[in-house]
């Protein structure tokens, strides 16, 4: 084995991964990362202080959850991703051109086949991050909502 990562889920992933990175030398964090995250503000500077340690040591830090939608909740599952994600082009190119704007940071897929298409395609078209103006409307168009709370 040549590299090893940590994967965490919850709003105290970033400082339990900042924790294990002073114990141990991983290769890599994996960890969620998304606008509707980005706005709670300690998972916000969790997550800042995590990313500059991982600059400095030159770690990985690879995203998921980005496609965030909401939780499920009592509706019915109709993709093969434990939470609901986004589903429209549109707003999956502000999400994935969202993420691909902050420095240092990998954007990993969706768990779900027909999503991934889509990601791929913004993916590909990416030039310039969204307005907060833009994402602001989508958060509040579809009603997103964090998959981790307090």
């Amino acid at each position: 084995m040549r590299f090893i990562g940590i994967t965490g889920h919850g709003l105290t992933v970033p400082a339990m991964h900042r924790r294990a990175l002073e114990k141990f030398p991983f290769d890599s964090v994996l960890l969620p990362f998304n606008y509707i995250m980005a706005g709670n503000p300690q998972y916000l500077a969790d997550f800042s202080s995590l990313l500059e340690v991982c600059r400095q040591r030159k770690i990985a830090v690879q995203t998921i959850k980005s496609m965030l939608h909401r939780p499920w909740g009592e509706d019915a599952h109709t993709r093969n991703t434990w939470y609901r994600p986004l589903e429209e082009q549109g707003d999956i190119d502000l999400a994935v051109h969202w993420i691909l704007a902050q420095p240092d940071l990998f954007l990993n897929s969706t768990g779900d086949i027909h999503i991934l298409p889509r990601i791929l395609s913004a993916a590909g078209r990416f030039s310039a991050p969204p307005a907060d103006g833009d994402m602001q409307a989508m958060l509040q168009r579809l009603e997103m909502q964090p998959l981790f709370t307090e």
